[in-house]
């Protein structure tokens, strides 16, 4: 595919943005690295994304160590079983740091959502990356600042399983987590919280995804594996 060509614009900032993002993966990906080392209009597009989203690094806080470095360090210096200890996974101080990473993520493609969509999207003040245990994303989810409708867009292809759905929850700090409700399954799902869940939402610092059994959890609290994380960003 020749991106240089006139008609090809449209495709070629897109798979540009994809590529400085990280999220442009596999054989696409050696693809595009191709064509940028041979291809000037490829170079300059990278350059001029690199150079838009240069500038989040100032506003921006520092990101701590991932969670796989804060558990290394624990295990090192024997701290974690006390670490661990008998709190809830959401209470556990590794679990928090996590967040960094994901944090400047969620700035990231809030930036580019606003780059490429126009004015539509400066209204959706909420945004939350979700990753798993790698911490790469998996789904991003936006809503507007007072709104009872959370928008989830799948960044992979993860699905629950036969029998099983996701399940998302809240995560007040010091507290036990409380659903938002079952996701529903497609590339762009709506979660309805209603007023209590978009005031809850509007307090919370993270939310989570856990799989259950089809349906929901039957106890209230996460019953399987929390498959995803995400430090609520709030921009106003």
């Amino acid at each position: 595919m020749d991106l240089a060509h006139p008609a090809r614009r449209e495709r070629l900032e897109e798979l540009a943005g994809h590529y400085v993002l990280g999220t442009l993966r596999g054989p696409a990906r050696a693809r595009f690295a191709r064509a940028l080392r041979s291809d000037p209009a490829v170079a300059s597009a990278v350059r001029e994304w690199e150079e838009r989203l240069a500038c989040l690094a100032a506003a921006v806080p520092d990101v701590n160590p991932s969670r796989r470095v804060w558990t290394g360090i624990a295990e090192r210096l024997g701290f974690a079983s006390t670490m661990a200890g008998d709190l809830g996974w959401w209470q556990r101080l590794g679990f928090w740091r996590g967040f960094g990473l994901a944090s400047f993520a969620a700035a990231v493609i809030l930036s580019v959502l606003v780059l490429t969509q126009g004015p539509a999207v400066p209204g959706e003040s909420l945004v939350v990356v979700l990753a798993g245990t790698d911490e790469r994303p998996a789904m991003i989810a936006t809503t507007t600042r007072d709104g009872e409708v959370l928008t989830l867009k799948a960044v992979t292809g993860a699905t629950p399983g036969p029998g099983r759905a996701f399940e998302l929850w809240a995560l007040p700090q010091g507290a036990a987590p409380r659903s938002l409700g079952v996701i529903p399954t497609g590339s762009v799902a709506r979660v309805m919280l209603g007023p209590e869940g978009a005031a809850l939402l509007a307090r919370v610092p993270a939310l989570a995804v856990s799989l259950e059994p089809r349906g929901g959890s039957p106890t209230g609290q996460p019953t399987g594996p929390v498959v995803y994380s995400g430090k609520v960003e709030r921009f106003f």
